[in-house]
């Protein structure tokens, strides 16, 4: 079969480039960009990077917001053979200090935007050798965005990589201690977006599905002989047949047949599938796994609204305008769009299927979303990042026998243990485990942390749950401290950390309180230094600069003592149960 490139991006991109030059692969507000236009354009970059001296395998910083140069960027990276690091564009100068020289980046590509930030780190990167900057900056010798892009040629990058090569690395904190990289190959991508596939379909044939949403179906998968399920899942011998293994076999190959082989993916250009992720940022796996999907697949819009905060009415006016057919939110963004007053004055009748995912979705919002989005499917998912990142999803029809902290069927192979690692009954309470061909090959420079992470080739997930009666996966509770607020992860220790230097903190200790629109939001219980009363919103301005928003404490409770072990531990469930009410 015809092959443009022994690069795996740049031959799939390409071809898209080539034979599908003309359909819009992305959407930023008023601008639109072809797979023709995005395909020379990260040419032009890769080739850049080359000519830059990055070599193949060496990593590449880079921090956007979710826009077009996010996108670009990403794939030019992997154009030249190297592996794009994406950093979390809220983070603050020792953060970014950290994550990029931790990762080994050779060049830092950034926009403006967080200029402040990115300057601020700037002197401590020493293993950066070149700046690139979309906008104005004051890091001498740094190289202008399109000055830079535009030096190198369209030529299509032949730097040779392989299936079992790093695609990406994706930094992920642990529930304590510095953030990780996660090491994910093009091959777990494809394993995973298989298998995610085959279940879909399979699944879907289990549930009764209306017309319209048999219909979402076949247009959002794009599997060869798709358009004749409508009329199959309407037999009880079909629906029969495709909920077989034999059939997710069938369909598992001819997605991987799809996605490895670029010139067979002209099948589905005639159906674009046109999809948005407003509240999940790019460099964020929960998003950037369909940035993977969209490249290999060379079918897919992805319709960005231009600016940086979850805007409900730039989103809903996107939506009436660009008709997308899907839409993923963290739940967080959800209950903004479903509140949002004037939420009846826009047309959303476009979307077939919608999906919440980077967080537990309670059963009353997804009832608020059916009420917005009548007759929609909704699929929500479940996942870590180490996972490549998906593990389970569960196929919501309607309002109708919705399921309480309920994420679904696994696609994977997963065990509940106890603390011994011995598996539990079903419906008893015990940790997750995974284990499946598209786990992530490691965590970057730290085998000890990845040997931690795994027990005997089962990946430990950290969250509490069990395996209900219908062979679902309910969860019940992170194993050990991390806050999950507004679908981003806050690890106590580090904001603890930044407070144990204000001169009137003597010890402290981070927890997360209940709230019904963030999930969780971050409360310091501090003990002041002895004959200090620290007044809380000095506490919290001492954290800006220091620390990301997110991560900054949201209240401040003064405590005379802190309950401790008899070892001097912190007795953090003991300081819920006293400080951690809303």
């Amino acid at each position: 079969m015809e092959k443009l490139s022994s690069n795996i991006i740049a031959n799939s991109l390409n071809f898209h480039a080539r034979d599908n030059a003309n359909s819009i692969a992305m959407v930023y507000g008023d601008r639109r960009t072809t797979w023709k236009e995005l395909g020379n354009r990260a040419n032009r970059m890769a080739n850049a990077l080359i000519g830059a001296g990055v070599r193949k395998n060496d990593k590449v910083a880079f921090m956007f917001h979710n826009c077009p140069a996010f996108l670009e960027t990403n794939y030019a990276i992997q154009c030249a053979g190297a592996i794009p690091v994406p950093v979390n564009y809220r983070f603050t100068g020792p953060e970014i200090t950290y994550q990029v020289n931790h990762s080994d980046a050779r060049v830092f590509i950034y926009e403006a935007t967080f200029a402040e930030a990115v300057e601020a780190a700037a002197p401590q990167l020493a293993k950066i050798e070149r700046f690139v900057c979309d906008g104005p900056s004051t890091i001498t010798g740094c190289a202008a965005y399109e000055d830079f892009l535009n030096s190198g040629k369209t030529d299509i990058p032949q730097v040779a990589t392989d299936w079992s090569d790093v695609a990406v690395m994706v930094y992920t904190g642990g529930t304590t201690g510095f953030p990780k990289g996660v090491m994910l190959t093009y091959a777990g991508h494809v394993d995973m977006f298989c298998n995610l596939f085959a279940s879909i379909v399979t699944r879907t044939a289990e549930v009764d599905l209306t017309a319209e949403q048999l219909k979402g179906i076949t247009k959002i998968v794009a599997v060869p002989g798709m358009g004749l399920a409508p009329g199959l899942l309407r037999t009880r011998l079909a629906r029969k047949i495709l909920s077989s293994k034999k059939a997710y076999t069938s369909i598992e190959k001819a997605v991987r047949y799809l996605l490895t082989h670029p010139p067979a993916t002209r099948i589905g250009y005639k159906s674009t599938v046109r999809f948005m992720t407003p509240s999940m940022p790019f460099f964020h796996d929960a998003s950037y796994q369909i940035l993977m999907l969209g490249v290999l697949l060379g079918n897919t819009c992805q319709i960005m609204v231009d600016g940086l905060s979850f805007d409900p009415e730039k989103i809903l006016s996107a939506v009436e305008a660009e008709r997308p057919l899907f839409m993923a939110n963290v739940p967080t963004g959800w209950k903004k769009l479903v509140s949002f007053p004037d939420f009846h004055k826009y047309n959303v009748k476009s979307l077939l299927a919608i999906a919440t995912g980077a967080g537990v979705c309670p059963v009353d919002l997804k009832k608020k979303m059916f009420e917005k989005f009548p007759g929609v499917l909704l699929l929500d998912m479940f996942g870590q990042t180490e996972m490549t990142p998906i593990t389970s999803f569960r196929v919501d029809t309607g309002p109708e026998n919705l399921k309480e902290r309920s994420v679904g069927k696994s696609i994977l192979d997963v065990r509940v243990v106890d603390e011994k690692g011995n598996d539990v009954p079903q419906g008893e309470v015990g940790e997750i485990m995974y284990r499946s061909g598209w786990i992530m090959k490691g965590y970057y420079k730290d085998n000890e942390k990845t040997a931690e992470a795994m027990q005997d080739g089962w990946f430990k997930g950290g969250d509490l749950g069990y395996i209900d009666e219908d062979g679902e996966v309910r969860l019940v509770d992170r194993k050990k401290e991390c806050i999950n607020t507004g679908g981003e992860k806050v690890f106590p220790m580090e904001v603890e950390e930044v407070l144990h230097h204000h001169p009137a903190v003597d010890d402290v200790c981070i927890i997360g309180v209940p709230d019904e629109e963030w999930g969780h939001t971050v409360r310091a219980v501090i003990k002041p230094v002895a004959g200090t009363t620290p007044d809380p919103a000095d506490i919290l301005a001492f954290c800006k600069g220091k620390l990301a928003g997110f991560k900054i404490p949201r209240s401040v409770v003064l405590v005379d003592e802190l309950p401790l072990s008899p070892v001097g531990k912190m007795l953090r469930a003991k300081i819920r149960e006293l400080y951690g009410k809303p």
